[in-house]
């Protein structure tokens, strides 16, 4: 008796572990700098990003937009309107695609987008003094004049 009742709460536990909802994590993987969107089944009432300097969202009705920061890993949970959890997900942010290329040279980092051409791409992790600040100034200077900004001049 021993035997079937042990035999019978095994076979139980199997099932429950096997039949129960989908709630456990599952992985997303997305570029930096890109965005993906997550389906859910349901309508989405609070998203929590467990460090938003990785990932970030955005909802929009039933759509939720998750899109890349910077490199690492983080996770998001998305839970409806009453609390109920829709998706519990463990996010990666990946700097590097198929078309990025990294130079190192004198113990820094240049990143390039090679797209057929290679061209200089602003990354984290990228030399500070020979290639963030120069570029992210030329960036920024772009940006202002293109909006009119007299602080380009």
């Amino acid at each position: 008796m021993i035997k079937l009742s042990l035999t019978s709460f095994a076979c139980a536990a199997i099932l429950t572990a096997l039949t129960a909802p989908a709630l456990a994590a599952s992985d997303v993987v997305i570029n930096a700098d890109q965005a993906k969107i997550i389906s859910v089944s349901g309508q989405p009432g609070m998203v929590v990003v467990g460090n938003p300097n990785i990932a970030d969202v955005t909802v929009r009705g039933d759509q939720v937009v998750l899109m890349g920061r910077n490199y690492g890993v983080t996770n998001l949970i998305i839970l409806d309107r009453e609390g109920n959890q829709l998706a519990a997900l463990d996010v990666t942010v990946q700097i590097t695609d198929k078309n990025a290329v990294h130079v190192f040279k004198a113990g820094g980092r240049m990143s390039l987008a090679c797209a057929p051409t290679c061209e200089q791409t602003l990354q984290v992790g990228d030399d500070v003094v020979r290639v963030f600040d120069p570029l992210s100034k030329e960036i920024q200077t772009k940006a202002d004049l293109a909006n009119g900004s007299s602080k380009a001049e």
